[in-house]
């Protein structure tokens, strides 16, 4: 008959009782027999329980101190360690269990901090900010794009409410009702932290275990810039039907004019006809520098790269507009650097830029004010200024000046003839150039009109 024991007990333990077990009944019997002396059989007793004690040790007591080490050691996390027994009994057993839960919780480990430190450098990669937050609004993780945008650190923000992160109550609105709701949410906020700036927030919420909310994921995306380009897309639209409709309107109106019996005047008709041409030549001047602002912009220009001579340059432009500065009493002056080198360049478009900016400064500047035109080397570059005495440029026009259409003054602008293209031009032709414009600008005293070019031998790309 096969004997068979409970799941887990092997026969070799059952046996050793057993004979143990064997041997003390065999002593009672020699001793009740007479055949062994009290002290013979203490003797005997003590010398077996000594075997019994080492055999307990070294079978039981050690292995088990050795697998309580090992449990401790793996609690703090050294999983690394394995144990040595190799027994075939119940000790051996749970020791191979215990090795092989080791191994098995390593790979885990390995898995999860794989596939974290894949999510975290999905994160850090992204363009776009990114804030997960646990089920009570507590800040869990932000990626580098909105540590940049809001100079926060990971380490300060983590488990804070939001509100004491990014200090938006429309944020905190969002994200309370995506939580609430447990539905994705999309608006735009206009958060005003080290400079004002417009995001677009995507909140999709997460499920935890079971039926528990699990919290949520923002996506911020930066639509400033966009949204500066739909403001001047509108303004430009408005700005060219304007410009388009005041000449237009003006034309159709003496037209209709000279057709309702003006024209049988003929100095009524020839002073008709007069004003006709000049602001037929406003809608051509407008048009051409339309199209050579957008070829410029699209880089659908074709720029004849040679060494450029400034100083021949500034010296054609201010023979231009000696005649105009002579006629209102204006100073025109050239102050260059000896031996002023060459420059890579388009002559004919840096020709345009001086042109742009001395035609400006001759005509906001009043009767008997002054012009001044400068060139010198500054280190590795060249540093070109035109300087007027004239109204000057209100400080909140100064970071626009340079817009396409934008006229810090439009009814004067509009009076001399300005379409307020001129210094987009110049902006676009400089930085095609390497180059960078700069003004400066005070109210009543005058402006700073400067630009910069590489010295370099090598035509810029």
């Amino acid at each position: 008959m096969k004997i068979v024991f409970p799941q887990g007990i092997t026969w070799r333990p059952v046996a050793s009782y057993f004979f143990l077990l064997l041997i003390f009944f065999a002593l009672l019997q020699l001793y009740a027999a007479r055949v062994l002396g009290l002290y013979g059989a203490l003797a005997v007793v003590v010398s077996l329980s000594v075997g019994l004690a080492w055999l307990l040790y070294h079978r039981v007591v050690s292995p088990l101190n050795e697998i309580s080490e090992t449990a401790r050691e793996m609690a703090r996390g050294r999983l690394n360690r394995e144990l040595r027994i190799y027994s075939q009994d119940e000790i051996g057993e749970l020791a191979r269990n215990i090795n092989n839960m080791a191994r098995q919780l390593r790979e885990t480990i390995s898995i999860i901090t794989e596939e974290r430190n894949r999510a975290r450098a999905i994160l850090d990669s992204m363009a776009d900010g990114v804030i997960a937050l646990d089920r009570e609004g507590h800040v869990l993780v932000i990626n580098p794009v909105v540590e940049e945008l809001f100079d926060l650190r990971q380490e300060e923000c983590q488990g804070k409410n939001i509100l004491g992160v990014i200090r938006n109550y429309d944020v905190e609105r969002i994200l309370q009702k995506a939580l609430n709701k447990q539905e994705p949410i999309s608006e735009e906020v206009k958060i005003i932290g080290p400079e004002p700036r417009i995001f677009r927030l995507h909140a999709t919420p997460l499920k935890g275990s079971g039926q528990e909310t699990g919290g949520v994921v923002v996506l911020l995306r930066d639509v400033t810039e966009r949204r500066k380009l739909d403001q001047m897309r509108t303004e430009f639209v408005a700005n060219v039907s304007h410009e388009l409709r005041t000449p237009l309107t003006s034309i159709r109106g003496f037209v209709e004019t000279l057709l309702d019996g003006a024209l049988e005047d003929p100095a009524t008709a020839r002073h008709f006809l007069e004003i006709m041409n000049k602001e037929t030549e406003r809608l051509t001047r407008l048009v051409d520098d339309m199209l050579y602002l957008s070829k410029i912009e699209e880089r659908r220009v074709v720029h004849r790269w040679q060494p450029v001579d400034l100083e021949d340059i500034i010296n054609r432009v201010v023979s231009l507009f000696r005649p105009q500065a002579r006629e209102k009493e204006i100073n025109l002056s050239v102050e260059l650097s000896r031996e002023l080198p060459r420059v890579q360049g388009d002559p004919d478009m840096l020709a345009q830029v001086l042109i742009n900016l001395v035609d400006n400064a001759v005509k906001y500047t009043p009767a008997r004010g002054r012009v001044t035109i400068r060139a010198a080397v500054l280190e590795d570059k060249v540093r070109v200024e035109v300087e007027d005495t004239g109204i000057g440029i209100p400080a909140e026009s100064l970071p626009r000046i340079f817009e396409r259409f934008y006229r810090a003054d439009k009814a004067r602008s509009r009076e001399l003839g300005g379409i307020g293209v001129g210094l987009a031009i110049v902006k676009h032709i400089i930085r095609a150039h390497g180059g960078k414009v700069e003004v400066e600008s005070t109210p009543g005293k005058g402006s700073l009109f400067s630009f910069t070019l590489p010295l370099d031998k090598e035509s810029p790309s």
